[in-house]
């Protein structure tokens, strides 16, 4: 028994050996990881650099420091929201401008002039949306909902407020949740506008549930569940796990994504999609205001002639398996079957077929000229239909 003691002493000896060197071992591999990831990543950089690749921004002259400001507003830009589980935070730019009001916290749009606004009713147009519409990779009078304000107020005789409720990464069922929202509030517009689609695609096609298909879905369900995994995801974002993972996708013959039944999931991903554009009709009724909805274009469809860039960008996505974009196509081809007259939204898809200039600076977010472009159309459209879009009779009834 008097040798017990040093027994133990020897036991938690070698445990406190083990346990430094373990460490030591472990921050030794993370610097080497983060070595070798920096490194890879210089020599053989991903074409899917917008703002430091593609021609569609022109020689813009603020695009330097634009992407400089980019770069930081995006390592800390969203915050927890009730039901629609993240929003935009409150930022303050040369280039962005993420204001807090009485709507809540939202993208900056160009607004018509105080004079007109004096002489004139104003007429609210409210505009909702993921990253294409928030404006994602341009500055605040570059993005959609801007240039649809500057092509509203072309005339001295109206004052047309846009709103910009676009935010990064939604599907149209947090749109529509945000849209209760504010109508609960008391809030009411004179024109809505729904412009969106990719996300929903590109869920829905990779989702065990079309319906219940969102961002951070895995992340969220096992953190709120407290499973294993959910304790130790910030393992994820250490540099060893992420040159593991590029180690096992440089080796992997075949990608990890599959879609069994691509017809199947993409009609009831439209299904879903058209059955949130029947609530919103419903609300419409129900508030009086004038609804317009639009599927929005993406590179991955259609029969835009591409430039070096943009064919860059299908092939990197046709021979890699990165977020499966290459599904979303089947999602935009049950779009076509079903638009035409009476359908529930415009097709835009094909808005850029006979655009050969560069437009696109990754497969859905396009330069100011795409946003431009855009905005024009769905002027032209709502001046052509005041009464806003045709709506058929809800799915199923």
């Amino acid at each position: 028994m008097k040798f017990a003691p040093t027994r133990v002493r020897w036991l938690f000896t070698l445990a406190g050996f083990v346990t430094v060197n373990l460490l030591a071992f472990l921050i030794l591999l993370e610097l080497c990881c983060w070595l070798a990831w920096s490194g890879y990543h210089l020599v053989s950089p991903s074409p899917i650099q917008p703002l430091i690749s593609s021609p569609a921004y022109g020689s813009a002259p603020w695009l330097r420091d634009f992407y400089r400001e980019e770069s930081v507003r995006l390592k800390s830009h969203l915050v927890y929201v009730p039901f629609r589980l993240w929003g935009p935070a409150e930022w303050h730019g040369k280039y962005v401008n993420i204001d807090s009001s009485a709507a809540g916290i939202w993208r900056r749009s160009l607004s018509p002039s105080k004079e007109q606004c004096r002489t004139h009713p104003e007429t609210s147009v409210w505009v909702f949306g993921s990253s294409a519409v928030f404006g994602t990779g341009v500055p605040d009078w570059e993005t959609m909902p801007s240039y649809l304000s500057r092509s509203l107020n072309g005339g001295a005789s109206s004052c047309v407020v846009v709103t910009n409720f676009g935010m990064e990464g939604y599907v149209s069922t947090q749109e529509v949740i945000l849209l209760t929202e504010q109508l609960k509030q008391g809030r009411h517009p004179s024109i809505v506008i729904f412009y969106e689609g990719f996300n929903d695609a590109l869920l829905g096609m990779n989702a065990s549930d079309p319906r219940a298909a969102h961002h951070y879905f895995d992340t969220i369900r096992d953190r709120v569940e407290g499973s294993f995994r959910g304790r130790f995801d910030f393992l994820g974002k250490s540099y060893s796990v992420r040159t593991a993972r590029l180690i096992y996708a440089f080796f992997r013959r075949s990608p990890s994504y599959a879609v069994v039944d691509r017809t199947a999931r993409a009609a009831a991903t439209l299904d879903n999609y058209e059955a949130n554009l029947a609530l919103v009709r419903a609300l419409s009724g129900a508030y009086n205001f004038k609804l317009y909805c639009f599927l929005e274009p993406t590179l991955l469809y259609g029969h835009k002639p591409l430039v070096p860039y943009e064919k860059q960008l299908d092939e990197f996505d046709s021979r890699s398996d990165r977020l499966n974009v290459r599904a979303t196509a089947a999602v935009y081809e049950e779009a076509a079957r079903r638009s035409g007259a009476g359908a529930a939204f415009v097709d835009l898809a094909n808005l850029f077929d006979n655009i050969s200039a560069p437009i696109y600076v990754d497969e859905v977010h396009v330069g100011p000229q795409g946003n431009e472009l855009v905005a024009n159309a769905i002027a032209k459209y709502m001046e052509d239909h005041p009464d806003g879009i045709e709506f058929p009779h809800a799915k199923g009834q």
